[in-house]
């Protein structure tokens, strides 16, 4: 009987050591992760920004981790529509960040945009401003047009159309277009 007891003694005894092991352990983790887990993790995740009722534009991941004020997403694509609810642009990049006070979009590691008329925009990362309705970076950029133009610069701001780009450094680029004969 005493050895039963001092058996069951020392297994509560064994217990409470690996209980206070296991919670500092669990410590050291959240700190050599960041400090910071997230609140929700999700799969397969989608956002739907809309005003007065018409869709504006639709965030689809892969995975997303839900923080306070943000959220970080993988395989990241955003789809923009237009007034009349069609698809026109597709922003694609394998990560992002959502703020979802402002509904800002930071996306990067390599972003491409493809409108539906085929324009292709190639840069590091882009920043969607969702109250002026602007795509911008200070990144390097490629844009190619349907008719081969290519257009390379530093810095872009332009809408999700790309109807409307500004490169705000240096830029160059290249044409098939054809001049007419000044002479004839």
């Amino acid at each position: 009987m005493k050895r039963t007891i001092k058996n069951a003694f020392a297994v509560i005894v064994l217990m409470c050591h690996v209980v206070v092991i296991a919670s500092c352990d669990q410590g050291e983790d959240k700190e050599s992760l960041g400090g910071e887990i997230p609140r929700i993790i999700l799969e397969k995740f989608s956002l739907t920004e809309t005003r007065q009722g018409e869709k504006v534009w639709v965030l689809q991941a892969f995975h997303a981790r839900v923080f306070d004020d943000l959220i970080h997403v993988d395989s990241v694509e955003v789809r923009f529509f237009n007034k009349a609810g069609e698809e026109f642009s597709l922003m694609q990049a394998p990560g992002g960040i959502l703020n979802t006070r402002t509904h800002n979009v930071l996306v990067g590691d390599s972003v491409e945009v493809v409108t539906n008329d085929s324009i292709r925009l190639y840069t590091d990362s882009l920043f969607w401003m969702n109250d002026s309705e602007l795509i911008i970076t200070n990144r390097p950029v490629t844009i190619i047009k349907a008719d081969s133009t290519i257009i390379q610069g530093t810095g872009l701001r332009a809408d999700p159309y790309l109807e409307k780009i500004e490169i705000l450094g240096t830029a160059q680029g290249i044409s098939p277009i054809k001049l007419p004969d000044i002479n004839r």
